[in-house]
């Protein structure tokens, strides 16, 4: 399982699960439970979903000659890559990462589910679609212990038809429209429209990329990531976590 651990719980997605002898999620109505990159490609779904017909390859090669620091993170994540999650669902989970850690925001991940969600199999729980999401109030939300970002739920979802289209905008277009939503910054903005929409030009720079830009490359810009800026940053963000800048 360790090839796709960082893929599935290294921070871009919050719907799996480590149950031990593989990962679940709740995902298109199925509850889907792999143990190895071989498994997504056994269904239509999962292969879209794991990127499967990115080159990935060649990706890796091109970032692992730029610099020492990205060939170690390639080395020790030679699998990593961007999977294709839903909008909706990227929207809401980046929306609850804001000053927070992978831990606590799967556990909200859950919490919401199971709440507003519906069970699929005995015990797993949707994540809530925009409609069954509506149900909820700021004080409940509150009660399910989301914090300030109780606000920012309640006005995403009212908004949620901002999401439609979204793929087909310019890049700065579709962030200025995700940023009108209240508590959805630059950061979040870019979260996603990488994991949610795969719009593979985004680079969020969080706490921990902000280190690693001012360690390792000072006086560098973003294109100095060019032609694969979004996969640069998933490597430089495993990598930030793994030696613990």
């Amino acid at each position: 399982m360790e090839d796709i651990r960082e893929i599935l719980t290294g921070g871009q997605s919050f719907s799996w699960t480590d149950e031990g002898d593989c990962f679940s999620a709740v995902l298109n109505e199925k509850v889907y439970r792999v143990s190895s990159a071989a498994d997504f490609e056994k269904d239509e779904f999962l292969r879209e979903y794991f990127d499967l017909s990115t080159d990935y390859d060649e990706a890796r090669k091109v970032i692992s000659g730029k610099d020492e620091l990205l060939k170690s993170a390639v080395e020790k994540f030679p699998d990593l890559r961007i999977l294709r999650q839903d909008p909706w669902i990227a929207l809401i989970s980046f929306i609850l990462s804001q000053n927070n850690n992978i831990k606590r925001i799967k556990g909200l991940y859950d919490t919401i589910a199971r709440n507003y969600g519906h069970e699929v199999e005995p015990g797993y729980w949707s994540f809530p679609t925009p409609e069954e999401f509506s149900r909820a109030t700021q004080s409940e939300l509150r009660d399910l212990r989301v914090g300030f970002r109780d606000k920012y739920l309640i006005d995403a979802i009212s908004k949620a038809e901002l999401l439609e289209g979204i793929n087909d905008l310019p890049y700065e277009e579709a962030e200025k429209r995700l940023m009108s939503i209240k508590g959805v910054g630059k950061k979040v903005a870019s979260c996603i429209l990488l994991f949610g929409c795969h719009r593979m030009e985004a680079f969020p720079v969080d706490v921990w990329i902000r280190k690693v830009l001012d360690t390792y490359y000072p006086g560098k810009d973003l294109s100095y990531f060019e032609p694969y800026p979004a996969l640069c940053q998933q490597y430089l963000f495993s990598m930030a976590r793994y030696i613990k800048l």
